[in-house]
């Protein structure tokens, strides 16, 4: 009887340093789980931050874009207010020249 309970002992004393050997093996697994977690958490917070940035690119290059056009529609405003001021004075120094000859542009009545 006292060989049995010897082994009985021994029986429970390894089954529990097998839960305890298979508790630390499942703490372990945890560890390196949740080490993994932040690991996919930080790649996909910098993968959203870049596709935020990407789109604060993409906005940036759009309203560079359209300021660019309507510099680009102001430019020939002037220019055109420019050639027509021009032409206007081209006109008149033309008239005078004319007029210190005796002679008169004609213009046709509508």
């Amino acid at each position: 009887m006292f060989g049995t309970e010897r082994r009985s002992k021994n029986k429970l004393v390894q089954g529990e340093r097998d839960r305890i050997k298979k508790d630390e093996e499942m703490t372990g697994r945890i560890a390196e789980l949740e080490s993994i977690r932040k690991v996919v958490l930080r790649a996909e917070f910098e993968c959203a931050t870049q596709s935020s940035s990407a789109k604060g690119m993409k906005l940036r290059e759009l309203r560079q874009q359209r300021e660019n056009q309507l510099a680009l529609q102001a430019l020939t405003l002037v220019r055109r207010a420019a050639l027509s001021t021009l032409m206007q004075q081209e006109e008149e120094q033309y008239s005078r020249e004319l007029r210190q000859r005796g002679l008169v542009i004609y213009q046709q009545r509508v």
